[in-house]
């Protein structure tokens, strides 16, 4: 493990109706300065930094990628929120499509509405109340991988008031289906303030399925047009020889995080 993580034990989650442990990564040096930080908040927390909670075997090794960011002179704090251990699907979805719902019936409700405000309404207002964060929507980014990628992106057309910066990593929109890309179109389309976008996929999502490998790739190149097409600033990636697991998202997350958190090095007017 590399910098300071801290561990917020058995905190309720309303809206949700679970609880879960929460991770909130400091930056080195947080507690000798007084600085204020930009706030980057990612699904599937379990999965970040310690392989004993990831339920996948692997991490993102997110310590890591923002320990290097520092040597760049780029800090941010990290905050991590482990996925429903049950209704991971429903929780970061704001639909469920036709092709999901054909091939996985018995999912239920989707809740990523619910999801999205409890990142906003109350895990932002505790985060800034507890910590020295920038509470400005330009300092507050979310991320996440495959389903993550899908809610980060609804967090950001649910909530564009909140959230200035947004990374979908391989993101699944087959799941929420057609509906979630013309939402985002439609949005993208608006006005709305400043945003800076990160996408990527690879090209072994799902080496078994060739329809799902190909809708990875087009959805998101899709997304990134419509951000084009209106000079949104948006960084794509497409790694053909990456798969759909942890460890090729730990290999990009740092260049996606420098993108995203571009200005925050130290002496530029955001990092004052």
């Amino acid at each position: 493990m590399v910098g300071d993580l801290r561990y917020w034990r058995n905190v309720g989650l309303p809206g949700l109706d679970r609880r879960s442990d929460l991770y909130v990564w400091l930056p080195p040096g947080y507690r000798r300065s007084s600085r204020r930080y930009p706030v980057i908040y990612l699904h599937d927390g379990g999965n970040l930094f310690d392989p004993r909670t990831a339920y996948a075997g692997a991490t993102w090794r997110a310590d890591e990628a923002l320990a290097w960011l520092h040597t760049q002179g780029i800090d941010a704090i990290a905050v991590g929120v482990p996925c429903s251990p049950d209704r991971r699907i429903e929780e970061y979805t704001p639909y469920l499509g036709e092709r999901v719902r054909t091939q996985e019936p018995d999912l239920g409700t989707p809740a990523g509405d619910a999801y999205v405000d409890f990142l906003a309404d109350h895990l932002k207002p505790w985060v800034d109340a507890a910590l020295r964060t920038r509470p400005e929507r330009e300092h507050t980014l979310t991320a996440g991988s495959s389903m993550g990628g899908v809610v980060s992106l609804h967090a950001w057309v649910r909530r564009p008031d909140v959230f200035g910066g947004i990374g979908a990593f391989s993101t699944a929109f087959w799941v929420p289906g057609e509906q979630h890309l013309l939402e985002i179109e439609r949005a993208v389309a608006a006005p709305h303030p400043p945003t800076r976008f990160y996408l990527d996929v690879g090209g072994r999502e799902t080496p078994d399925d060739a329809e799902r490998q190909l809708a990875y790739r087009t959805d998101t190149e899709r997304v990134v047009a419509a951000l084009q097409a209106v000079d949104v600033p948006v960084r794509y990636t497409y790694d053909s020889a990456a798969p759909h697991f942890e460890t090729a998202w730990a290999e990009r997350l740092p260049t996606a995080l420098a993108w995203l958190l571009q200005g925050y090095a130290v002496g530029s007017p955001e990092a004052d």
